[in-house]
């Protein structure tokens, strides 16, 4: 009975939890949603400056697409600006816990977690995404009238943040991996060739059907498990 007790406190707290995270995403997607002019300036930016030196004009060729861009680009920012708070609260509800080797290890999980998330968010959009864009419109030929649709924009930048944001965690996993011993370091290091085509192989399942694409997400992927790799024998000491 004490146990069920315990277990029905902490269900409680948990949901409470859930609902101040709920309360903290709501208020930024509708502070996002309101201002969805500001934001679609900033998340077409990559786009504009592709024109800009190709030519070519952004159309939407559906009606919801003036509703639905920027609901989505509300909800995207909304969720990666929640996310240092859902930490936060995931933090403190496990803390009471653990002892006091397990919250230095989560505690530099939390963080390296959230650090990553950003890293491949900034990376993504800031090196990725222009470069991908540029490399496509230069092959546009000379005369055409070249119309890219706000829609399919959306699509492609959602689907690439979303595998960067994955990728990105592989530090993460590895050093999830290594800690509770399903994984050893020097088999890993043995296999470092098969891992390496595997993020080739993931690469081209997570991006759009494109070389180049595969190639941004491929290269990190492979440096990012190097970093877990370092990172697993710096936090187990």
């Amino acid at each position: 009975m004490k146990n069920k007790f315990i277990f029905l406190d902490h269900f409680f707290i948990f949901k409470k939890l859930l609902l101040r995270v709920i309360v903290v995403f709501s208020v930024l997607f509708s502070v996002f949603f309101y201002n969805h002019q500001v934001l679609y300036d900033f998340f077409s930016d990559p786009l504009l400056r592709g024109i800009n030196l190709f030519g070519g004009e952004i159309i939407a060729t559906q009606l919801l697409s003036t509703f639905i861009v920027p609901m989505k680009l509300s909800f995207l920012s909304a969720f990666y600006l929640t996310f240092p708070y859902l930490i936060t609260e995931l933090w403190f509800f496990i803390k009471p816990g653990l002892y006091e080797g397990e919250k230095s290890f989560a505690k530099k999980i939390f963080l390296i977690s959230a650090v990553l998330i950003f890293t491949a968010f900034v990376f993504c959009f800031y090196v990725v995404f222009p470069e991908i864009i540029n490399f496509f419109m230069s092959f546009a030929p000379d005369g055409l009238n070249l119309k890219i649709d706000i829609n399919f924009y959306l699509e492609l930048f959602v689907n690439l943040i979303f595998a960067f944001t994955i990728a990105f965690q592989i530090p993460v996993i590895v050093i999830f991996l290594v800690k509770l011993k399903v994984l050893d370091i020097a088999k890993i290091k043995k296999a470092r060739p098969y891992l390496y085509v595997f993020s080739f192989i993931l690469s081209a399942i997570l991006t759009p059907p494109d070389v180049l694409s595969q190639i941004f997400l491929a290269l990190p992927m492979i440096l990012l498990f190097e970093l877990g790799l370092i990172l697993s024998k710096v936090i187990s000491k």
